[in-house]
């Protein structure tokens, strides 16, 4: 059993975030993954050979923690599931408390990082950085905007001790078509992603977001 000091180090599920965010899709050969390649015992989601790959640069400034955060995600093919599925195979934050519950709740493997991030209703710019090294950039800019705030709903899978680790996830917001220009280092933990460019981007504000329900 735990001991109190653990239970009180990280909040318990559910955890109820707000604030904004960018989504970035890539695809890439699945033998390009390098190091952001999910677990062998996840089956890939693929298409004539090629790996699908979500960017989350995501500012939660509202909820159960406050906490920027840098997450990348292999679609994966989850038994059973309707919904899309991912694999977090990279993931840094800004919050301890954060990356603690993340590993010890869900199996995820958040690292801490330094952000600066600036969200407003046009616009998402972002920079990352590790020690003296800047991982990753972002310049979002919206465009057209959904008329509609639709709720979308998919699991996050980790490879666990017993199998793979299910957690369902939710997310509700203002959702806007746009242009991402990301910078990613060449010599990085993303270098993957370096010189490529994602298919399609989104922003997400008003965000209510939903972890562990």
């Amino acid at each position: 059993m735990n001991s109190e000091h653990e239970q009180a180090a990280f909040p318990r599920a559910p955890w109820q975030l707000r604030g904004a965010a960018c989504v970035s899709l890539w695809k890439l050969p699945e033998t390009a993954l390098g190091q952001l390649a999910p677990d062998p015992g996840l089956p890939i989601l693929k298409i004539a050979g090629n790996a699908f790959i979500a960017t989350i640069w995501a500012q939660y400034s509202g909820g159960t923690l406050r906490y920027d955060e840098l997450a990348v995600a292999v679609l994966v093919r989850g038994k059973g599931l309707l919904v899309p599925a991912g694999s977090v195979t990279a993931i840094w934050v800004n919050d301890a408390m954060s990356a603690e519950g993340g590993r010890r709740l869900w199996h995820i493997p958040k690292e801490l990082a330094r952000f600066e991030t600036l969200a407003s209703e046009r616009a998402f710019t972002g920079t990352m950085m590790l020690r003296d090294q800047r991982v990753a950039a972002l310049s979002f800019e919206a465009g057209a905007a959904l008329p509609v705030r639709p709720r979308m709903s998919g699991f996050v899978i980790q490879p666990g001790i017993g199998g793979p680790l299910r957690t369902r996830c939710t997310v509700k917001g203002a959702l806007c078509l746009g242009r991402a220009h990301w910078t990613i280092d060449p010599t990085g933990p993303l270098a993957a992603l370096h010189g490529r460019q994602p298919l399609l981007s989104v922003g997400l504000r008003a965000m209510d977001a939903a972890f562990g329900v």
